[in-house]
């Protein structure tokens, strides 16, 4: 199967129905903040976060049993055909935005795109230091009861969101969001993750996935700040090909502030910045997605 990826949507935009829907999100390292959705300024659209940083503190004791289908669903060619078509509307709504670029864009002359080079970093001894948070990624892959007690919060929190559903998933988020779906609580209009390390062999490895919900998902756009750190420039599309990348400029979802200071100097500051979450629900591209994903107009403002 072939997904498009931004610059080569070729669909038209379709009406959609019009709907409150909810968004939910998928925290990474660290925990959920307050205002975690006001980038995205959605009036009217319920939100839904649930909070697992918690379950990953290596001082507490966490035993839980997973409870995944033992038999995933196959889906139907028609299914599937449907899911390609959606994934096209999708790519054009994005590129409307106006923001996102073609892989490999915008990576500075001379220096080859980190997408292209071997997998070789030493991820699996960096997801396990305690450095920034890191560690509860390592935590979360290592210790399966404390990854069954955050994909039970997870899954809960999926059974209560009021159709539409567009997921959110940053970082660690974006893993918790694989291993559910082969067994989804509920169907979900949309899913977007940013900044994920589902990119890289050593998380990839620890995440088997079975047989794509293509029935149960409406599309999958995985986004990619070019200066993110975690994914380093990979995307998702060739190990998972029901995702298809979008790739952010350097500076998107940069505040206005960082327009007044030097193009070099601002890249350095988003350097520093482009995995959070505010950085990548910021960006014109996201918005354009979740709003697509609710199935309403798509103005970026």
């Amino acid at each position: 199967m072939r997904v498009p990826e931004i610059g080569d949507a070729t669909a038209a935009t379709y009406p959609r129905r019009m709907s409150a829907g909810t968004v939910v999100y998928l925290h990474g390292m660290g925990g959920v903040r307050p205002d975690w959705a006001a980038p995205l300024r959605l009036d009217g659209v319920s939100t839904v976060a649930p909070h697992y940083a918690d379950l990953l503190d290596p001082d507490r004791a966490v035993y839980a049993t997973r409870t995944d289908a033992a038999m995933p669903l196959e889906s139907s060619s028609e299914e599937r055909a449907r899911y390609v078509e959606r994934q096209r509307e999708l790519a054009h709504a994005i590129e409307r935005a106006g923001e996102a670029v073609p892989r490999g864009t915008s990576w500075p002359a001379g220096l080859p795109h980190p997408a292209r080079l071997p997998d070789r970093l030493p991820l699996p001894q960096v997801l396990r230091t305690p450095l920034f948070g890191v560690d509860q990624v390592g935590r979360y892959l290592d210790d399966e009861g404390r990854r069954a007690a955050v994909i039970a919060r997870a899954r809960d929190a999926l059974r209560s969101a009021k159709a539409p559903v567009v997921v959110l998933a940053h970082s660690l988020g974006s893993v918790v969001m694989a291993d559910m779906l082969s067994d989804l609580p509920c169907d979900i209009e949309l899913l977007v993750t940013l900044g994920s390390p589902l990119g890289h062999e050593a998380v990839a490895s620890a995440v088997p996935l079975g047989p794509f919900p293509y029935g149960r998902m409406g599309g999958w756009a995985n986004v990619v700040h070019l200066l993110d750190p975690v994914p380093f420039g990979r995307g998702l599309a060739d190990r998972i090909p029901a995702a298809f990348d979008v790739y952010l400029p350097i500076l998107a979802g940069a505040p206005s502030s960082l327009g007044t200071i030097p193009w070099l100097m601002g890249g350095i500051v988003r350097a520093a910045t482009a995995h959070l979450d505010t950085t990548y629900l910021a960006s014109d591209s996201v918005r354009a997605a979740v709003l697509y994903g609710l199935g309403r107009h798509v103005e970026v403002r």
